[in-house]
C-alpha cells in the first residue's frame, strides 16, 4: 500500500504545533496554551479531582524524593482511580502538541491530581524533574525531549501569589551549579526563601483550561499561596520505551474502558507484545490518529 494511501486512510483528530510554536519551544523551553480545555471540561474535571481527593486512595507508596508539605494535597497514578482524567488525558487539543513534541512516540509516565493549599511561603523550591542522572543530561535544541509535562489549570491562576508556577525561559538549556539529590537549584532558592523571584524568571499567570507544557529540564519552583486553593492535573509524558513513573502496568479493568490511543499512550500493546514494541512500536501513526470517548464524556 502507498504511502499517499495509508495517510489518506489515518486522518488524525489532532493537529500538529505550528513552525513558529515549535521554534519558541526550542528556544523557551515552554509552551503556555490557552483555552485548551472548555469551561464544561474544566467543569467536570474538577468534579473528578474533587472525588479522588475526597477519596484519599493510596495509589503510590511515599518515596523520599517527593516533596511533601501540609498545604498540598496530591493523588499519584490518579488514572487508576477515575475514568475521569480519560477525556483530558485523550483530547485532540493535548495529544496533538505532545505528538509534535515527542516525534509521534507519546507515553504517559504519569498522572497526578494536585490541590496547593493556602502558604505565605514559597509551596515548592526551585528545582529539575526526573531525579539527579536525568538533571544532568542536556539535548540539542532542536532534539525531540526525554520527557515532558503537561499542567493543566483547573482554577484560576491570574494573580501574583496565588500559587503560580514559576521557570526560567531557556534554563533547560542549562545544567545548574549546583546539584543533590532532590535536584533543588541553591542558587536560586536563597532568595526564594525571602520571597524574592529574579528578573529573569517568568510568573505563569493562567486562567482555568490552559495548559503548561515544559520539560524535565526547565528550572521550575511555585509561588507563594494567598488567594484560594489552586487545583491543577501534573501529566508527565516521555517516550514508549522509558519506564513510567507512578506505576508499573495500569490493571486491566482500566485499560478496557479506554480508546486504542489512550492504552497504548500507557504503554498496553495487548496480550501479544514484543519486547521490541516499546522501541519499534507497529502501526503507530494510526494507532494514535484518533481518540475515542470515553466514559462520562458528552457531546460537543
Amino acid at each position: 500500500m502507498s504511502d499517499t494511501s495509508t495517510a489518506a486512510r489515518t486522518a488524525n483528530d489532532w493537529s500538529p504545533l505550528t513552525e513558529a510554536q515549535s521554534a519558541e519551544y526550542a528556544e523557551r523551553g515552554y509552551l503556555h496554551l490557552r483555552g485548551v480545555f472548555s469551561p464544561e471540561e474544566v467543569r467536570r474535571g474538577l468534579e473528578a479531582m474533587d472525588q479522588v481527593v475526597a477519596a484519599q486512595p493510596k495509589t503510590l507508596a511515599h518515596h523520599e524524593s517527593f516533596y511533601v508539605n501540609e498545604q498540598t494535597v496530591r493523588v499519584r497514578n490518579a488514572v487508576s482511580t477515575t475514568a475521569g482524567l480519560d477525556e483530558f488525558l485523550d483530547h485532540p487539543g493535548l495529544v496533538g502538541p505532545l505528538m509534535t513534541l515527542l516525534n509521534g512516540n507519546v507515553q504517559i509516565l504519569s498522572t497526578e491530581v494536585l490541590v496547593r493549599h493556602l502558604q505565605d511561603e514559597a509551596l515548592e523550591p526551585w528545582h529539575t524533574d526526573g531525579g539527579q542522572y536525568l538533571q544532568r543530561l542536556r539535548l540539542m535544541a532542536e532534539s525531540p525531549p526525554i520527557q515532558v509535562k503537561a499542567q493543566v489549570f483547573l482554577t484560576d491562576v491570574t494573580r501574583p501569589n496565588s500559587g503560580n508556577f514559576l521557570l526560567v525561559p531557556g534554563s533547560h538549556l542549562v545544567v545548574p551549579e549546583s546539584m543533590d539529590y532532590m535536584c533543588n537549584i541553591e542558587e536560586l532558592n536563597e532568595p526564594l526563601r525571602r520571597g524574592e523571584v529574579p528578573d529573569h524568571a517568568l510568573i505563569v499567570q493562567a486562567e482555568p483550561g490552559d495548559v503548561l507544557i515544559f520539560p524535565h529540564s526547565l528550572w521550575h519552583g511555585v509561588m507563594a499561596n494567598t488567594t484560594q486553593p489552586r487545583k491543577t492535573f501534573i501529566f508527565r509524558y516521555g517516550q514508549l520505551w522509558q519506564r513510567p513513573y507512578d506505576y508499573a502496568t495500569q490493571p486491566r479493568e482500566v485499560l478496557d474502558r479506554m480508546s486504542p490511543r489512550l492504552r497504548r499512550m500507557f504503554g498496553d500493546f495487548g496480550e501479544d507484545a514484543h519486547p521490541s514494541d516499546f522501541y519499534k512500536p507497529l502501526g503507530q501513526d494510526e494507532v494514535m490518529s484518533v481518540g475515542g470517548r470515553t466514559a462520562g464524556q458528552v457531546s460537543r
